[in-house]
């Protein structure tokens, strides 16, 4: 009976035995789907991971630190365990990196391998799994008709005018990239001061009769234009064709105003005004400042209506520099972006074709707005204590300065003629219906389906803060820029926000 027993117990034996090697198939199996479950979640997050590093590498294919920051979406993505590590999500090892770019087309691939530590199928020779991932992002501009109008009044001068020239040519090199066009891409360029010049050779947009060439003594009419400031035409798009301009002139004031006035335009203008085609150094622009005179004090650069040419844009660009006198008019620059965009003036810019209709398919209309300070009129107090002019005819230099009400000529005039139309017109009361326009303006622009952004530049007044954030279409699409690093950082981010990005593999 014992060895009877002890068969039957061997048999028992070796059906553990059997059932132990049985078991282990389905342990491997069970490993296998524990540790092939964790590489798929390691693929998919590799592949969001490399997704937006590709994106992110074609939005700002023309940065230095290009790589740098697809390596910081990268990682933002997949988790990275250490500052300095290659380990991130799952404890998965970055193995291999590569980034390569194809500028011809503005293509960005990304390249990315990882090892991923196995658990249960180590206990079968199998330390690790690896997954790969192979992206591509191409970035194409949108089709789209973009205005650019920025604030070259005085206070810009000097550190402020090489931070907006710096600004506006990133946003254009992020646009352009290396190539001279870009299909379906147009550009304007509107410059502003108190008044917005319209280039000289377009005299027939002006009212019959209005431009006196004598007026100008030995110079000629610049091209700046007063504001249509009747009917409220100053807050439409109406072409010149409906509604003409008048041409900017600053008359001079020899004898008109009192001894202790302060004005500085007492000159016979025989002091040569600056060329306009051919824009003086910074310092020579500065030095003049605030003591510049002439029929055309006041008038910026012309408008660069809208072109395909990288070269050009980037050429007025570097040309921009800082103009004293009169004072900032946002709202002027404002309309005549608008107007550089508007189909009702298709064909008066030059091009046939250009402006586009608003619906014309796959193309935006963009309009980005920058400035430096409040609207406002400049009352120049020369003549004052240390402020009196010292060369040029008839110096007024006087023992003392009182303000009379009245201030700078702009397109609206000078204050005290109260083109506005406000009781009571003072300093205040005109910026507060300059405002009001401007706000009104915005609204206008924004229902004709143009996306408007917004950039105020060194600007700590809360109630123009609050103007420019509630003209651009989102809030955020408003800018507040501090500083010259922050004005850099907010064109860059409007030129990436303006960027079409896809990926191709």
């Amino acid at each position: 009976m014992k060895s009877v027993r002890t068969i039957l117990a061997n048999r028992r034996g070796a059906v553990a035995m059997l059932a132990g090697l049985a078991a282990l198939p389905l342990l491997a199996i069970a490993g296998a789907a524990i540790d092939l479950t964790r590489l798929y979640l390691l693929h998919s997050r590799l592949v969001t991971s490399v997704d937006a590093a590709a994106l992110a590498g074609a939005r700002v294919i023309n940065d230095l630190d290009r790589d740098a920051q697809i390596q910081r979406w990268f990682w933002a993505n997949f988790t990275r365990e250490s500052q300095l590590g290659r380990t991130g999500y799952l404890g998965a090892e970055i193995t291999s990196f590569a980034i390569s770019v194809q500028e011809s087309n503005r293509v960005v691939r990304v390249q990315v391998r990882a090892s991923l530590p196995t658990t249960v199928l180590r206990l079968f020779g199998q330390d690790a799994l690896v997954a790969t991932a192979d992206h591509a992002a191409r970035r194409q501009d949108r089709g789209m008709e973009l205005a650019l109008v920025l604030d070259v009044t005085g206070s810009m001068a000097g550190a402020s005018m090489t931070a907006l020239r710096d600004s506006a040519t990133d946003l254009v090199t992020i646009l352009f990239g290396p190539n001279e066009t870009v299909p379906n891409f147009y550009m304007s360029l509107v410059p502003y001061t108190s008044t917005v010049n319209i280039g000289r050779g377009r005299s027939n947009w002006l009212a019959a009769g209005s431009l006196n060439p004598g007026a100008y003594g030995s110079t000629v009419w610049r091209g700046c234009v007063q504001a249509r400031h009747e009917n409220a035409e100053d807050e439409t798009d109406t072409p010149p064709t409906i509604v003409p301009y008048r041409p900017h002139l600053w008359a001079s004031t020899v004898g008109r105003y009192s001894p202790n006035r302060g004005d500085n335009e007492w000159s016979s203008w025989s002091i040569t005004e600056p060329n306009p085609e051919s824009p003086p150094s910074d310092s020579a622009q500065n030095a003049l400042g605030n003591n510049a005179v002439g029929p055309n004090l006041g008038c910026g650069r012309a408008v660069t209506p809208l072109i395909q040419s990288r070269t050009t844009l980037l050429g007025e660009i570097a040309s921009l520099r800082a103009t004293h006198r009169g004072g900032t008019m946002a709202n002027l620059g404002l309309q005549m972006g608008w107007a550089t965009l508007s189909p009702r003036w298709r064909g008066l810019w030059g091009s046939p074709t250009l402006p586009l209709a608003y619906d014309t398919p796959y193309m935006d209309k963009v309009l980005v707005l920058m400035t430096d300070g409040n609207n406002e009129w400049y009352d120049w107090p020369d003549g004052a204590p240390g402020a009196c002019r010292t060369s040029g005819s008839n110096p007024p230099c006087r023992s003392g300065y009182s303000s009379d009400g009245d201030a700078d000529v702009t397109a609206y005039g000078r204050l005290r003629e109260n083109r506005l139309g406000i009781a009571g017109i003072n300093h205040s009361r005109a910026l507060a219906e300059i405002n009001a326009r401007m706000s009104r303006l915005c609204t206008r622009i924004k229902a004709s389906g143009v996306i408007l952004y917004a950039i105020t530049f060194n600007v700590t007044n809360s109630t123009t803060q609050d103007l420019y954030r509630t003209c651009a279409t989102r809030p955020e699409y408003y800018f507040n820029s501090p500083d010259a690093a922050s004005l850099r950082a907010a064109f860059r981010e409007i030129g990436g926000q303006l960027a079409n990005l896809r990926l191709i593999r």
